[in-house]
């Protein structure tokens, strides 16, 4: 099943829509100088109103709105209230779109950020599409260099900006207002609405969190008949297999081997498909698959993606031949999501909300079971943090390889996305809680929407969130584990090497494989690329001498990086 939608706003009537000629059809939704084109499911709630994507009423349990059925007896409500009604009674991964009497056109952007929406503003006419190749077109001054060099400085340094100029992002949670008079974004949704603590002890979070999962990942995976979920053994990943297994029509586990120890998971995902009884496949990752100079998700406005990827688009492409594929499924922003934290800032987010206490000393002890740190330095960290900040998270920067007045130009700017600037009440350890949410909703589409099965990250869904985000920082690092309170969750539905497992795999030695492969290429194409010709880079990176230590193994990841933003760059440049 494919989707995209592309939705214009022209003041001036009777103008042609670029929708036409995408999608090869009339609209599907007219009203006044609004219209939308959608192979997204597509609930109309009245003549005026539309829901793009996949709609659930809250429960639990919760229960999917059908395309063509409406929103019953609250479809009136929702247009009434231009979609706000949404936020409260329902979730899921949509885009709402009303008109107004007026003709004023209302976007609301769901809080998960499931499914992708950005926007171009130009003159009287507003366009808005899931895929930003809809709206852009490669050519020379195509591409914000500037913002490129951003998010190669910080993942922090990313807001509603892309990388291409007259592109933005609709923000999860997010209403776009547009009228004749021009358009304003308003914040409908924010992170910080969510913080205050329930006053539930780590049990009753975890019996809580429990019923969640099942209910939110359930619903998603009660509407694809087949589906592919990527699994490592992880915690995460492994959550979205229980709970999506009792209401899945067929869920097939695949799981990828990169060369190395860490890299072959096979022992940990089998342990979890043998326990709940489904299909478990294993491919490799072949580097016959990589391409260095062929830009890896040019539908993404950021170029982030790393250069592996085309081996896992590669092994996905290779298995849809075999079995159906209606949707793919991850544990992606697992670890933000159960705020996978590993400082001292629980300490002082329990010191600020509860003052001096007996409780502190657990706090102390379970930071120091986690990060392997005594007593003491606990403690100093926690202080440091506090004087330097009042231990809120700040932009964190890598200089490895850029040009040094990129760096000052970004660390200058500063926080460009709305959520990380905290109410001035927001505890050290939900800032970064928040930060961790942000990074997570960034460029989740694994392939363009409308040529290929979408990606479902079910973690991210709007009650699971809104419930992490009010369990207290100190709670996720219970008895010395992160993510305490999601394991002690499915503690006895998971098996006991997954809920106690404390390292994660990954592909490191395959990129590292990658480099040592391509590394002449990746050098030729850095050294004469469009990234160093624009002074985001420094090509001085590439004549420092091999490196067998860690450090060595930085700056090859970060060859990696830029090839990666580079070959991005040079397709968009009209390359």
């Amino acid at each position: 099943m494919t989707g995209g939608f592309y939705i214009d706003f022209n003041a001036e009537s009777g103008k042609p829509s670029e929708g036409q000629s995408i999608f090869g059809r009339p609209p599907d939704f007219t009203v006044a100088n609004v219209m939308l084109w959608s192979n997204e499911p597509m609930i109309a709630i009245d003549a005026r109103t539309v829901v793009l994507g996949y709609l659930f009423r809250k429960g639990p349990p919760s229960v999917r709105v059908h395309e063509g059925a409406g929103a019953g007896a609250d479809g009136s409500a929702l247009a009434a209230s231009s979609g706000r009604a949404l936020l409260t009674g329902y979730w899921g991964g949509y885009i709402f779109v009303h008109v107004t009497q007026g003709g004023a056109l209302y976007v609301l952007r769901d809080p998960s950020g499931l499914l992708p929406c950005y926007i171009r503003r130009a003159g009287v006419e507003t366009a808005l599409a899931g895929d930003i190749t809809d709206l852009a077109v490669p050519g020379p001054g195509r591409i914000d260099f500037e913002e490129i060099g951003r998010i190669l400085a910080s993942g922090d340094a990313r807001g509603r900006k892309t990388c291409l100029f007259g592109v933005e992002e609709l923000i999860a949670g997010e209403c776009l207002i547009v009228d004749r008079l021009g358009a304003m974004i308003e914040p409908w949704w924010s992170p910080w609405d969510h913080v205050a603590p329930r006053k539930m002890s780590v049990e009753e979070e975890a019996s809580h969190l429990r019923q969640t999962i099942a209910d939110c990942i359930g619903s998603w995976s009660s509407c694809f008949p087949s589906i592919l979920l990527g699994a490592s053994g992880g915690l995460d990943s492994s959550i979205v297999a229980v709970a999506a297994t009792p209401r899945s029509e067929r869920l097939t586990a695949l799981t990828l081997v990169s060369p190395g120890i860490v890299g072959d998971e096979r022992p940990y995902a089998h342990a979890v498909a043998s326990s709940l009884g489904i299909r478990l496949r294993d491919a490799p990752l072949d580097l016959a698959d990589i391409d260095v100079e062929r830009a890896v998700t040019p539908h993404h406005p950021w170029p982030i993606s790393p250069i592996f990827k085309q081996a896992v688009g590669a092994v996905h492409r290779r298995l849809q031949s075999e079995i159906p594929i209606d949707a793919h499924f991850s544990g992606n922003g697992g670890d933000g999501i159960f705020c996978s934290i590993r400082s001292a800032v629980p300490l002082l987010d329990r010191f600020l909300s509860e003052g001096p206490s007996i409780a502190l000393g657990k706090t102390i002890r379970n930071i120091s079971d986690l990060t392997g740190a005594d007593f003491l330095s606990v403690f100093r960290h926690a202080w440091t943090r506090h004087r330097r900040s009042g231990g809120v998270h700040l932009p964190l920067y890598n200089e490895l390889g850029l040009e040094g007045e990129v760096l000052a130009r970004t660390e200058a700017q500063g926080f460009s996305h709305p959520w990380l600037l905290p109410p001035e009440d927001a505890l050290p350890g939900k800032t970064v809680h928040v930060a961790f949410l942000m990074r997570a909703q960034k460029s989740l589409e694994l392939y363009p929407r409308r040529s290929a099965p979408p990606h479902i990250a079910p973690l991210l869904s709007q009650p699971i969130v809104e419930l992490c985000l009010s369990i207290p920082t100190w709670h996720w690092i219970a008895d010395g584990r992160d993510r305490a309170v999601a394991r002690a969750a499915f503690s006895n539905r998971l098996p006991k090497t997954i809920i106690e497992r404390r390292q994660k795999g990954g592909p490191t030695e395959f990129n590292l494989s990658i480099y040592r492969t391509h590394r002449d290429r990746l050098h030729e194409m850095l050294s004469g690329g469009v990234l160093a010709a624009a002074g985001i880079i420094d090509i001085s990176i590439l004549d420092e001498p091999e490196d067998v230590s860690w450090r060595g193994n930085a700056r090859e990841q970060r060859i990696l990086a830029f090839a990666a933003a580079e070959s991005w760059a040079r397709r968009w440049n009209g390359g």
